[in-house]
């Protein structure tokens, strides 16, 4: 396939990304993150696997597994189980979980996805599925780039690259890829940045200003995700505060998960919290 050229070259590639993660009828793949917070860098590996179901009244819903280890960033290469997250969309499609752990805490939240979809069409809404699939990983995988493509802005030409598939370093040649670069909309910078009191805000620091993507050459699959920030959102010339990346990737093979994997059940029986309604407020503003 050729390089796509300017801006309209990596607004097409951005269409080709999300359509092969909405095609693909089966995502399984492994996943690791950092994000540098406090003055240390805070690692997460685990595993990422999604198959497509039947619609959902009508909407687009995803079955998907999301689990992560969080690594002592002072023990390198230690993964308390203690410390995790898991968050799933249930085999029924009917709620999402997330189960957070951090040493002896535990936190269990739960969405049920009818609710934020009925309160949605109430507003009459005519992108539904987009604004649906951008929230708490509705989608999955394919709702995290819609939610990219609301905020950010992909305008800068793609550039060819390559990195190596098992730790995304471009310095080690292994996977031919377009890398394309986003910025915060200036609305949403406007907004973040008001002053409040007379004084001016600064973006806050877990909200990245710039996003860079590495999209495979051959499938359009994002294999990594860079993030940058800075307090005025303009643009940044230090290193990313945070990465993710997906690896040993698997496509289009059902066989490849089961699907018990998305019957879901808190440990010890430990009750959710529910916070659909915290969700479906943010569409009644």
């Amino acid at each position: 396939m050729s390089l796509p050229d300017g801006s309209g070259g990596t607004d097409s590639l951005f269409r080709d990304m999300l359509s092969s993660v909405e095609g693909a009828i089966s995502i399984s793949a492994d996943v690791k993150q950092q994000i540098r917070m406090f003055g240390q860098d805070y690692k997460t590996f685990g595993s990422y696997n999604e198959l497509k179901t039947t619609e959902l009244r009508g909407k687009g819903a995803v079955r998907f597994r999301l689990d992560l280890r969080v690594e002592s960033p002072t023990h390198a290469a230690e993964a308390s189980p203690r410390n995790s997250l898991t968050i799933v969309c249930d085999n029924t499609c009917t709620y999402i979980y997330r189960y957070l752990t951090l040493e002896d805490e535990k936190r269990l939240e739960r969405i049920e996805i009818k609710r934020v979809v009925e309160a949605i069409e109430k507003q009459g809404r005519n992108d539904i599925p987009t604004e649906a699939g951008s929230l708490f990983g509705l989608g999955g995988l394919a709702g995290m780039l819609r939610e990219m493509r609301n905020r950010y802005d992909f305008s800068a030409a793609p550039v060819p690259t390559q990195i190596n598939e098992k730790d995304g370093n471009e310095k080690n040649k292994a996977i031919t890829v377009w890398k394309i670069h986003g910025r915060l909309k200036p609305e949403i910078v406007t907004r973040l940045t008001a002053e409040i009191s007379g004084k001016k805000q600064t973006i806050p620091k877990h909200t990245p200003t710039a996003i860079d993507i590495y999209i495979g050459r051959e499938d359009r699959f994002p294999y990594r995700f860079d993030y940058y920030w800075t307090p005025e959102g303009t643009e940044s010339n230090a290193d990313p505060f945070a990465y993710l990346l997906f690896y040993n990737i698997v496509l289009h093979d059902r066989n490849n998960i089961p699907e018990t994997i998305f019957d879901f059940r808190p440990p010890d029986n430990f009750p959710p919290e529910d916070i659909t309604d915290k969700i479906t407020n943010l569409f009644m503003r």
